[in-house]
């Protein structure tokens, strides 16, 4: 009872720090479309800033394999990955039986539109649906917020999904897809920095995925602490409906025996 009082308790804390962000966000029009905010990954002004400072760090740069969210503050993320000849692995809409698909500008018409490229439209049109053994390592993860610490705690829009999707990479981590070092970062607005005391690492459930680094349209803001990232899937916590939408669980659970996941 204990246990499930204090998850509650968590559960109250990111509740409460996601709605005032929701709310301040949208008050001082921070942000764009879609409207209401309520329930989404904010798509904020200046995200193309945001997306040039995580361009300006050595994990950035070094990458070959990039992986980013597909909600719309990251579209220009997304663009420069597959301009800097990056591979880009990014989600398909909810519903597909695949985890991610693959983009890279060798693959793509010379005279492409990078706008559209990047845009949910235009990556399940060009990308490559990959099956979960064919996930390439990965040099770096890029994962939605709607806020975040910089002690590295972060919250998305409550639904899960992108701990979900990162449990199943963690799983691939013996074939290469992940390792504890992966770098994990996100793209943020400066008004989604929250204080410890509203978003402590105490609050995070074991499935809740931290960042190492944050990158804001004003700055790049470097984890104050090393926090465990998660490592597997929570098959308790997997509903009905995100057995629909992230349609590559029914995959893991084919193969999470197979001899060539262990």
């Amino acid at each position: 009872m204990e246990f499930e009082v204090n998850r509650n308790n968590c559960d109250a804390v990111k509740h409460a720090t996601r709605k005032r962000i929701w709310d301040e966000m949208e008050r001082r029009q921070l942000v764009r479309y879609p409207l209401p905010l309520q329930g989404r990954i904010p798509n904020f002004n200046d995200s193309r800033a945001a997306a040039f400072n995580l361009c300006s760090t050595p994990e950035y740069r070094r990458a070959k394999v990039i992986k980013v969210h597909p909600s719309l503050n990251a579209a220009w993320i997304r663009g420069l990955s597959l301009k800097h000849g990056k591979t880009l692995l990014v989600p398909p809409l909810p519903g597909n039986r695949f985890l991610y698909f693959r983009l890279n500008r060798r693959d793509l018409p010379r005279d492409i539109n990078w706008s559209y490229v990047a845009s949910k439209r235009g990556f399940n049109q060009y990308g490559t649906p990959l099956s979960l053994k064919e996930i390439p390592r990965v040099d770096l993860v890029v994962v939605a917020s709607v806020a975040c610490t910089r002690a590295g705690p972060r919250v998305g829009k409550g639904k899960g999904y992108g701990e979900v999707e990162y449990g199943i990479i963690g799983i691939l981590r013996d074939v290469g897809a992940v390792t504890a070092e992966t770098p994990v970062c996100t793209l943020v607005h400066d008004a989604q920095i929250v204080e410890e005391a509203d978003l402590p690492s105490t609050a995070l459930a074991v499935h809740d995925l931290p960042v190492d680094f944050i990158a804001t349209n004003t700055k790049v803001i470097r984890s104050s602490s090393k926090l465990p990232k998660p490592t597997g899937i929570q098959w308790d916590l997997i509903s009905e409906q995100m057995m629909k939408d992230i349609g590559a669980l029914h995959e893991l659970k084919k193969f999470r025996n197979d001899s060539s996941f262990r």
